[in-house]
């Protein structure tokens, strides 16, 4: 479930996120991105993601693990194979619009059935997470933080 509006003007019970026309369009994109993951739709994810997707890996100061758009697509393709089924819950914590770049900050709560091998297991997943986005053809599209 998406724990999303508290009142017709705000989008969250906590923060008190108005719920202006941007705000709105932008975390719509996180909710369809956590629908995507929860229907393994990788043709979905992919169109949500901006084709200047960057990551740092977790790591500022090692390039190595550094990728884009072209080494996101075969990394969820690789998850999404071992996946039987996944179950999130959302709850938005922050939200800022500045001309044509925008971040969400969000608190996820997860069950993922994962097969490997003969052995399926489910594994519980929670953490707070960032994700950026650019506008781009009139569109809010992912630039970062999956």
């Amino acid at each position: 479930l998406f724990a999303t509006a508290c009142g017709p003007g705000y989008l969250d019970s906590g923060k008190k996120i108005a719920a202006t026309d941007e705000n709105k369009r932008v975390f719509e994109v996180v909710k369809a991105y956590h629908g995507a993951v929860e229907n393994k739709d990788i043709d979905a994810i992919r169109g949500m993601v901006s084709k200047r997707y960057f990551e740092n890996g977790g790591t500022t100061d090692d390039p190595s693990d550094d990728y884009g758009y072209d080494k996101l697509m075969p990394r969820l393709e690789m998850l999404v194979k071992n996946v039987k089924r996944v179950h999130l819950a959302l709850q938005l914590r922050d939200l800022e619009v500045a001309g044509d770049t925008a971040w969400v900050e969000y608190f996820y709560s997860g069950r993922t059935l994962i097969s490997e091998g003969n052995t399926d297991a489910y594994v519980k997943t929670d953490d707070t997470m960032r994700m950026r986005f650019a506008r781009e053809g009139g569109r809010w599209l992912i630039v970062g933080g999956l």
